[in-house]
């Protein structure tokens, strides 16, 4: 049984250095900085590397990529991560390809991933795939906290500005990946895993809204973690709205810069036992 707490500091935020240590992934991405003699061949329905048009990848804003949603047109997904980056074409084609260069965390060093976008019938779209876990991973990532060795007792903390879509309830692309690796690490971790699920907002809103809105998206963390295989009678789910906040911004109203000093308060918290 894996301690997920070995080695980890405090607080040690997951998709940094600190990935390879806590989450079991399958496949590698191109290592930081890599001047990539060996380019990749195509596997796992992905194109070669050698194929695409930006040499060494593309640089990409990690807001952008975590905007991608169900449904969208190809136009909407263009106006967020641009052209696909192999000669695909543009009409009728379900399937586009990306090569983004994503920073890791760890000064000016980098992994390169490659990234897939596919298309329905009615040319919306329909699902995402990356073809190395580490990279989603950079996009999402999870704090622990342990708060007991013996019983154990942790706290993965989440932001909820990625895990849903600004306003709502309804889980992203990339938040549905990341409670995937939370129930992977919980299941791996625990035998019998009791886990506490709470929803917090800032302190803009109504404090009723608040408190409905951290309510709704705990329990949508909740839902998602029974489908990965955690039994719903091991669940609490709570929110708690602008309660307990980690960082007190100043200014009344809701500006751009403000918004985003209190963004540690807008999150999702696990407590596991």
């Amino acid at each position: 049984m894996n301690n997920l707490s070995n080695s980890m500091m405090t607080k040690a935020a997951l998709g940094a250095a600190s990935i390879a240590a806590v989450l079991v992934l399958a496949g590698c991405a191109s290592p930081p900085n890599s001047d990539r003699t060996e380019l990749r061949e195509a596997g796992d329905g992905f194109p070669a590397l050698a194929g695409n048009w930006y040499d060494g990848g593309k640089f990409v804003e990690p807001d952008s990529v975590l905007r991608i949603a169900e449904g969208q047109s190809k136009d909407q997904v263009r106006q967020l991560i641009g052209n696909p980056h192999y000669a695909e074409g543009f009409f009728g084609v379900r399937e586009w390809n990306y090569v983004f260069n994503l920073y890791t965390g760890n000064g000016n060093e980098y992994i390169t991933c490659q990234y897939q976008v596919h298309y329905d019938d009615e040319m919306a779209l329909e699902s995402t795939r990356w073809r190395d876990a580490q990279c989603p991973a950079l996009l999402v990532p999870i704090e622990v906290e342990e708060i007991a060795a013996e019983p154990r007792e942790e706290k993965l903390t989440l932001s909820g500005d990625v895990l849903f879509d600004f306003d709502s309830d309804q889980l992203s692309l990339e938040g549905r990946r990341a409670l995937e690796r939370v129930s992977d690490m919980v299941l791996d971790a625990y035998s019998s895993p009791s886990v506490l699920v709470v929803g917090y907002t800032d302190r803009f809103g109504e404090e009723q809204y608040n408190l409905s809105l951290s309510q709704s998206r705990a329990e949508a963390v909740g839902s998602y973690l029974v489908s990965q295989g955690i039994e719903r009678r091991n669940l609490t789910l709570l929110g708690r709205g602008e309660a307990d906040p980690i960082v007190d911004c100043p200014g009344q109203v809701a500006t751009p810069s403000v918004k985003e000093c209190l963004r540690p308060n807008r999150r999702v918290e696990m407590t596991l036992q």
